[in-house]
């Protein structure tokens, strides 16, 4: 792996409990500022690299690197690290001010520096007057900025983040995603962001590393996973996706002919995969279109009947059934042109082959 300039570098990375790996081989570079979110289920070790990265325990193989230096034998309160605990660990009986410096006045800093410190904080994460409140008369989102702020007073490197939005309701949630992707950008320190939630991932990330049993799977934008993914764990962990099985027919300029479960269908063939071979077609749901709303001789046009219609504000999505196939999902938008199918009726959808893709069978989340 070439060096990035101050760049956090993690460089064949293992960590085993006795006969258990919970991470393997994990060799990934963020440079200095980005925004990177490791992504994957309970249990993938995304935690455990998180904790490595922070000193709390030691790789059993390779190197991570912060500018070039190897992090070994620096426990976690001498590496330029900070890390955000799920459950924050704020002190209740502390004030505000006094939970945001706590680092600093472990360190030694005068109480002049401290007092500036917390004041260019508290403007920063917009809770300037909350100096002197207790923890226990904040909000959850702003517990959560002044664990933050406690984290950035000692001015790390890098910032680590354990799944924080984990415990708060799914609209302050959302919100918080905003203002950490805004705090991120004004500060300029790398954010490393641990999570389950696609969401998240997607919604902040620079990058995103998905991981499956202790393994990276892709490493790529947002755009990126979604619209490309790699394996069929990436395509079926990342959003959601329908899954046809069968194998490749002809191919032709980067497309393959499907031969499967709904018949012959155009995808695209991004890794080359050679006719014969078994394969599994991947669709998203959003990716259907109304049949009698294209040109006609579309490609990839399915007759199915309509298993169940739920309509969900911004879109309806419909579950729909073809013979003794395995049923699959489309997402309309809701522009009012559709009315709620009735279980039973009949409803003509395509997909273009772009929009689509043949990758072979693995694992699926």
């Amino acid at each position: 792996m070439t060096p990035v300039s101050r760049a956090l570098e993690l460089v064949n990375v293992s960590k085993t409990y006795g006969e258990v790996s919970a991470v393997r081989d994990v060799s990934v570079a963020i440079p200095q500022g980005e925004f990177f979110s490791f992504l994957g289920p309970s249990g993938c070790g995304k935690t455990t690299i998180l904790r490595m990265i922070s000193g709390f325990i030691e790789p059993t193989a390779g190197s991570i690197r912060l500018d070039g230096k190897d992090l070994a034998g620096i426990g976690p309160h001498q590496r330029p690290t900070a890390l955000i605990f799920q459950n924050l660990a704020l002190f209740p009986l502390m004030s505000v001010a006094e939970n945001i410096v706590y680092g600093l006045r472990v360190r030694g800093a005068s109480a002049a520096t401290r007092r500036r410190k917390a004041d260019e904080l508290l403007e920063l994460i917009a809770l300037s007057g909350y100096a002197d409140k207790r923890i226990d008369e904040l909000s959850g989102g702003q517990k959560q900025r002044v664990a933050i702020a406690r984290a950035l007073a000692v001015e790390p490197a890098v910032l680590l983040l354990d799944e924080p939005l984990s415990a708060l309701d799914l609209k302050l949630r959302q919100h918080m995603r905003s203002e950490l992707r805004s705090l991120q950008r004004r500060t300029g320190v790398t954010f490393v962001y641990i999570t389950h939630d696609q969401g998240e991932a997607l919604a902040m990330s620079d990058r995103v590393a998905v991981m499956s049993n202790g393994r990276i799977e892709q490493i790529g934008s947002g755009t990126e996973v979604y619209d490309h993914p790699a394996t069929s764990f990436v395509a079926t962990f990342v959003g959601e996706n329908n899954v046809f099985d069968g194998c490749v027919g002809p191919t032709e300029g980067g497309l393959a002919v499907h031969d499967g479960t709904h018949g012959a269908l155009r995808a695209r063939n991004p890794g080359r995969l050679a006719p014969g071979t078994p394969a599994l077609l991947f669709v998203r749901p959003e990716r259907f279109r109304l049949a009698d709303r294209l040109s006609v001789g579309s490609p990839n046009v399915l007759v199915a009947e309509v298993v169940d219609a739920v309509f969900e504000g911004m879109s309806l999505n419909i579950t729909l059934r073809r013979g003794d196939a395995a049923t699959f999902a489309i997402a309309v938008p809701n522009d009012g042109a559709l009315p709620i199918p009735a279980p039973g009726t009949s409803l003509s959808v395509a997909f273009a082959p772009e929009d689509a893709l043949v990758l072979p069978p693995g694992p699926m989340a």
